[in-house]
């Protein structure tokens, strides 16, 4: 799996950036199979204004599913970064269950009886 963390506005510093690195890589781990790529983008909405306007954008791109895009809004960086994870991760369990669900739908249908089968086909020579 391959993490980028990316800041519009202003450097993002090293601590914030392995915080971040190790919150995806905590909360995507059962699901490493599945993802290919995570993107993080990071935004500060106001500037220097302050008010809520730390805004974060999580992408996942995973093997087989549609790419999940999560986007959060909060007055601190690591509020909107955990907010979007947590929804990026359940989205993301959300659309494997569907596609495993979707794949094994007629798998476990239950078969008709052998006798109902047989007495079909006995009445029709």
């Amino acid at each position: 799996m391959h993490i980028d963390v990316n800041g519009n506005r202003g450097v993002i510093g090293e601590r914030l950036r392995d915080h971040i690195e190790e919150r995806l890589e905590s909360a995507l781990s059962r699901l490493d199979g599945w993802v290919q790529k995570a993107t993080v983008y990071l935004d500060d909405v106001n500037g220097p204004r302050g008010g809520v306007c730390k805004l974060c954008r999580v992408v996942v791109t995973a093997n087989g599913i549609q790419t999940v895009v999560v986007t959060e809004v909060g007055e601190s960086v690591q509020a909107s970064v955990s907010r979007a994870i947590r929804r990026a991760v359940s989205a993301l369990k959300r659309r494997v269950k569907q596609r495993r669900d979707h794949k094994t739908a007629g798998r476990n249908r239950p078969q008709p009886p052998i006798d109902f089968l047989e007495a079909n086909t006995e009445g029709e020579t």
